[in-house]
C-alpha cells in the first residue's frame, strides 16, 4: 500500500473549495497514483475540518477513474481524528 502525506501550510487548519481540492489532488497525489493501487492518503495533524467542497474537489478526479466502490475499496484517509477521516470519507458523496 502506497502512503501520500498532503501538504499545506502550518497557517491553514480548514479546507474548503471545489477548486482549492482539485488543485492539491493534482499537484500532490494524481502523479503519484495509477488506478485500482492501494493508497493511504495523510491529512496532516493540524487540518482540523475540511469542507465537503474541498472533498468533492480533491476526490472528484478519483470518482470519475475508479468510482465511489473504486474510492471505498482501494483509498484509506488517516488525518489527526478518527473524526476528520469520517468526515471526509462521508463528504465524497
Amino acid at each position: 500500500m502506497k502512503e501520500i502525506k498532503l501538504n499545506f501550510p502550518k497557517d491553514i487548519n480548514r479546507l474548503a473549495g471545489f477548486p482549492y481540492g482539485k488543485k492539491i489532488y493534482v499537484e500532490q497525489v494524481e502523479h503519484l497514483i495509477s488506478d485500482k493501487e492501494l493508497i493511504t492518503i495523510v491529512f496532516p495533524e493540524h487540518i482540523e475540518k475540511a469542507a465537503s467542497s474541498f472533498v468533492q474537489g480533491f476526490f472528484s478526479t478519483l470518482v470519475s477513474t475508479i468510482g465511489y466502490e473504486g474510492i471505498e475499496k482501494n483509498i484509506v484517509i488517516k488525518s489527526g481524528t478518527d473524526e476528520l477521516s469520517n468526515s471526509i470519507r462521508r463528504n465524497i458523496y
